[in-house]
């Protein structure tokens, strides 16, 4: 364990290993910004409470900052929106995770937080820190695996029913996009790769192309081996499972494979602003049925303090 450290200097340490997964493709420049401030708020909000080195944040700091009221976009002073909250929590948790990886503490102060579920229905869509997660979970050392092009996939917006068909033969990589068949309950379409996508299953397509199979049969996420479609969807399952626990999410009832796919759909719905966007990206032909998967509510919230946005805390 390093000596002790300011929280303010161990959240430039977090920071600088951050940039290095967006150097690469494994975090965009705007989400390394918006967690950066929301980890600068932090660090000036736990110092007004007297926590100004790492190991002095404990879990009633990070609490008070997740459940702190906000400011909403007319200036009044309002509580936190429950997504907002689910916000602060991952980024915070994310950052501790990354401080235990830099051998900065053995802590997670944001462990026993807990807070509402932000949907009611079974399956809940990963938060934007924990999409992150998986993408390093999946790095492989010598060759590229399946579980990566899974995580690839799934991050893309393919469901677990689609990615164990989708072989080496579908990719458009100068398009930067890969042909998804569909299912009996989605359309097939074209999903856009971003650049991580894009360099993982560069590498495991050419990784494939060395054996001796017919590239037709040739899948990017699981083996050649037949089966039926059940077979071949548990292998995929399998793969994306096996990420959710290596991150920390094993235990959460409400994660599954769905979770990461959801999670693409959530991020096109909050880049366009509409569902529709969202149901055509993962081929949904039911806009409840998408609304439902990616935690969207019609209604709109009747606390609108804080979007996802990290919006400054106010000090209580």
């Amino acid at each position: 364990m390093a000596a002790e450290i300011a929280l303010s200097a161990a959240i430039t340490r977090v920071l600088a290993a951050w940039r290095e997964l967006v150097a690469r493709g494994e975090m965009s420049e705007q989400t390394l910004s918006r967690f950066g401030q929301l980890l600068h708020r932090f660090a000036a909000f736990a110092a007004v409470r007297g926590a100004r080195m790492l190991t002095e944040v404990d879990t009633v700091v990070a609490a008070q900052f997740i459940d702190a009221h906000g400011r909403t976009r007319h200036g009044r002073v309002a509580p936190a929106s429950l997504s907002t909250r689910h916000l602060r929590r991952s980024v915070l948790r994310m950052c501790f995770a990354t401080a235990r990886r830099l051998a900065l503490t053995n802590a997670d102060p944001t462990r026993d937080i807990e807070l509402p579920p932000r949907v009611c229905g079974a399956t809940r869509p990963l938060e934007e820190a924990e999409a992150i997660e998986p993408r390093r979970a999946a790095q492989f050392a010598v060759r590229p695996t399946r579980h990566a092009a899974a995580a690839a996939l799934a991050l893309a917006g393919a469901f677990s029913g689609e990615i164990g068909h989708i072989g080496v033969h579908d990719l458009d990589l100068p398009a930067a996009r890969v042909w998804v068949h569909g299912s009996a309950k989605t359309q097939p379409r074209w999903c856009s790769l971003d650049a991580y996508g894009a360099r993982v299953l560069a590498a495991r397509a050419h990784h494939l192309r060395t054996t001796a199979q017919p590239e037709h049969r040739l899948r990017l996420a699981v083996s050649a081996r037949g089966g039926t479609d059940e077979q071949v969807q548990a292998r995929a399952c399998v793969a994306l499972r096996d990420l959710l626990k290596r991150i920390g999410l094993g235990a959460d009832p409400a994660v599954r494979p769905a979770s990461i796919t959801a999670y693409a759909g959530w991020a096109t719905y909050v880049r366009t602003g509409r569902i529709e966007a969202a149901a055509l990206h993962l081929g949904m032909t039911s806009l409840d049925s998408t609304a439902a998967l990616i935690g969207h509510q019609w209604l709109a919230e009747t606390t609108p303090a804080t979007a996802p946005n990290g919006d400054a805390p106010h000090a209580r």
